[in-house]
């Protein structure tokens, strides 16, 4: 499955190169956002249920991204964040330790962006895309014992998808400020000791934003 979103990718940025020398595009909006984010592992294996119904923790999100118009309301981004994921199960014992994870990921992201006027500076934005993440560092906490996740076979490469929704005001034609909701998933991710058994990261994140608009 990677392989084809690898590959869906690498065509998507030959064809919008392709486009851009034709067309001379140039960057229409800088982006910078900041926010929080919600997670949770998914489990293939029903058994597995450390993680079902566990608490959320809001941990970091940081943004930027570039903006090419490609027609109309319709805009290309290209972005680059860095995210914390603290992921906490349930109880695992009756002293109540929890079993969680700390994660430090960097990416970079291609995405779709549509704009919809719904005031004079009032626009709805609709977006979706997918990402590469690397893991910077990353620990499995049980209790009060700690375990450094660059000793075990926990994937450090992750590919993801997200979709999402927020209001943009424009509050001069230079700056504007938005609103984000974006839902995150990973593909499979699989550990070399339990082969048959994935687990993916869902993330929820809300942010807010300033865009630099550089099209005026």
């Amino acid at each position: 499955m990677k392989k084809y979103i690898l590959l869906a990718s690498a065509l998507f940025i030959g064809v919008f190169t392709s486009e851009a020398q034709e067309k001379s595009y140039n960057i229409n909006f800088i982006n910078l956002e900041s926010g929080i984010n919600l997670s949770q592992f998914d489990f293939s294996d029903s058994e597995i249920t450390a993680f079902k119904n566990g608490s959320f923790s809001p941990s970091q999100h940081q943004a930027l991204s570039l903006g090419f118009n490609l027609k109309g309301d319709l805009n290309l981004e290209l972005g680059a964040a860095y995210d914390k994921y603290q992921v906490i199960g349930k109880p695992i014992d009756m002293t109540s330790s929890h079993l969680s994870y700390d994660l430090n990921y960097v990416s970079a992201s291609l995405g779709l962006e549509y704009s919809f006027p719904v005031q004079d500076k009032v626009s709805l934005l609709l977006n979706g895309g997918m990402a590469y993440n690397y893991l910077l560092s990353g620990f499995q906490n049980m209790g009060s014992v700690t375990y450094d996740l660059a000793d075990s076979d926990f994937e450090d490469n992750t590919y993801s998808f997200s979709v999402g929704a927020g209001l943009l005001y424009q509050m001069t034609d230079a700056t504007g400020i938005y609103l984000k909701y974006d839902w995150r998933n990973t593909m499979d991710m699989k550990e070399a000791e339990k082969a048959n058994e994935s687990y993916k990261l869902t993330s929820y994140v809300y942010s807010v934003g300033v865009r630099f608009n550089l099209a005026n």
